[in-house]
């Protein structure tokens, strides 16, 4: 196997050669003193292992294995350092293995046991990405095989479709925000300021950095484990999610509500649509990057629910009509549309004390919480109704 040192440091360098060449498993074909001219080298030539130093000017070796595994994502890299403190967020990271400084023949040779130990796969990313492109445009039907996740209320990933499929356990909170982060904005590129200053404003930015690429690392292993189509991809300091075959209740949502009216063809589906909302998009996270989204997501789901009310109304299933506002009046209890459609809801239905109950426990609220009365055209309504 051939291999590669990075390391600022001249003596860290000569010493980690003679180990290796004392071993005699590995062949150092080359070292560098700076990760750039590392990654120059990777960019020609093939190399099986990168012994790489995580403390170095300019470009550290967390960040220099980003580009490292954009590169050649089969390459293994062991990570040298220092600091106790830095081991294990870079065995988090992509590293097969870490050795502290000053490194040892008795310590170096287990990490050779590990490398010789796992097979390198040969990987292509050209071939990774079109089966990422081949999955996203695939046919209409839903293979309840592939993995699914939930935005609705809480971020959950499963591993199939199936109800008894097994739910990711994420490693740390911030690895699930990252991945919430990046599939909101999925297929576009995101800086790596932009991510610091959004998840991980509140610490310095080496730390920042260090929880950023922990995090990467986990949602990578996801991706890889779970046997999923999609890519985490990183270029030019910016990070960019392809769900490949991943199907989501937000992008199942948005299709359905896309409809101009409702027709008979369509009521069953958008009642499934209507199911999908278990609350507010990613409402238990309080994310605040999220909100916008949150509140566009909500008006549609209104709509949606109100639209079918009408319909059912239109069509003779009044009784139907009312369990779905009645529902969404819960969520939304000082919504005036809400209510004038289900005052008309029991006039179809020719309930006129319904009428009378639920306009009467309508004012209540809105005295009591807000300390108003119903707007004009809601009390015209009621009397109009209540005259008949």
């Amino acid at each position: 196997m051939r291999a590669i040192v990075i390391d600022d440091e001249k003596p860290a360098q000569l010493h980690l050669e003679r180990l290796l060449r004392s071993d005699g498993r590995i062949t150092p074909v080359h070292c560098f003193s700076t990760a750039r001219e590392g990654l120059d080298f990777l960019a020609a030539e093939r190399v099986d292992v990168v012994f790489l130093d995580i403390g170095m000017p300019e470009m550290n070796g967390l960040e220099a294995a980003e580009y490292i595994q954009q590169l050649d994502n089969s390459i293994r890299i062991i990570f040298v350092t220092a600091y106790a403190d830095h081991a294990v967020e870079a065995f988090e990271l992509h590293a097969l293995d870490y050795v502290l400084k000053p490194v040892s023949s008795a310590r170096l040779a287990k990490t050779i046991d590990r490398i010789s130990s796992v097979t390198i796969p040969v990987s292509s990313p050209v071939a990774a990405a079109t089966e990422v492109q081949v999955s996203q445009s695939g046919g209409a039907g839903v293979d309840a095989h592939v993995p699914g996740l939930l935005t609705f209320k809480h971020l959950d990933i499963y591993r199939s479709l199936n109800e008894e499929a097994q739910k990711h356990k994420w490693r740390t909170t911030k690895s699930q925000e990252l991945f919430a982060f990046l599939f909101h904005h999925r297929g576009e590129w995101v800086s790596k300021e932009i991510l610091l200053d959004q998840l991980w404003a509140d610490v310095s930015q080496e730390k920042g950095l260090t929880h950023l690429h922990t995090s990467v690392y986990q949602i990578r292993k996801l991706l890889r484990e779970w046997d999923m189509t999609g890519k985490l991809e990183y270029n030019m300091n910016r990070y960019r999610l392809l769900p490949g075959n991943l199907v989501s209740d937000v992008e199942q949502f948005e299709q359905g509500t896309a409809y101009a009216t409702i027709t008979s063809d369509q009521v069953d589906q958008l009642k499934d649509i209507v199911a999908l909302y278990r609350g507010d998009y990613l409402e238990e996270h309080d994310y605040r990057w999220a909100q916008a989204k949150a509140r566009e997501l909500r008006r549609k789901y209104i709509r949606l629910v109100m639209d079918l009310a009408e319909w059912n109304m239109n069509h003779g299933r009044g009784k139907e009509a009312i369990e779905q506002l009645s529902e969404l009046l819960e969520r939304e209890p000082y919504a005036e549309d809400i209510c004038r459609l289900m005052m008309n809801v029991y006039a179809s239905l020719e309930d006129q004390q319904a009428i009378l109950q639920l306009y009467d426990s309508f004012t209540q609220t809105l005295l009591e919480d807000l300390g108003h009365q119903p707007e004009p055209e809601t009390s015209r309504l009621y009397e109009n109704l209540m005259a008949r």
